[in-house]
């Protein structure tokens, strides 16, 4: 009886040792801010939201929302996603019931703060990935550093242009 009281108190301390560490989440909310917002010095937030209007319209975006007095845009792009052999496959398993990735809508939100001669912007992007029959299949915020450090340098060239 000993023995397996034993085995087991060494098994607890073995798997509770394998558990991975959890960032702590102030910080990881922090590096998600800082890959997020960029600051463009000399620049007024009102010439900085034209430049981020211009860009997204160049991108295929619909505007959705422009509030220059809040500094807030929100804006969507859709996409067609389906694919022949994904419809083909789910059709020969499911028949009638059959569902596949259809449709994704990228939703932009963006925050322009001037404070002083600099104008802070802050993106945000949110992926959201339909079926065919109009359900949500999967919904991600986007968190790949290189998207946004694009728009940012594309949003400095326009000013400077």
């Amino acid at each position: 009886m000993h023995v397996i009281k034993y085995l087991l108190i060494a098994l607890c301390l073995f798997t509770s040792s394998c558990v991975r560490k959890q960032d702590d989440p102030a910080i990881v909310q922090a590096r998600i801010r800082s890959m997020q917002t960029h600051t463009f010095v000399g620049h007024d937030g009102k010439k900085v939201i034209k430049e981020i209007l211009a860009i997204l319209q160049d991108e295929g975006y619909m505007i959705k929302n422009v509030s220059s007095d809040f500094g807030l845009l929100t804006a969507e792009l859709d996409t067609n996603i389906e694919k022949f052999s994904s419809k083909f496959w789910a059709y020969l398993f499911s028949g009638k019931r059959a569902r596949w990735k259809k449709h994704s809508v990228l939703e932009m939100t963006s925050n322009v703060t001037e404070e002083g001669n600099k104008t802070k912007v802050r993106i945000n992007f949110l992926m959201r990935i339909y079926d065919n029959l109009g359900r949500v299949v999967d919904v991600h915020q986007i968190m790949n550093e290189e998207a946004y450090q694009d728009i940012f340098v594309r949003i400095q060239r326009g000013l400077l242009s």
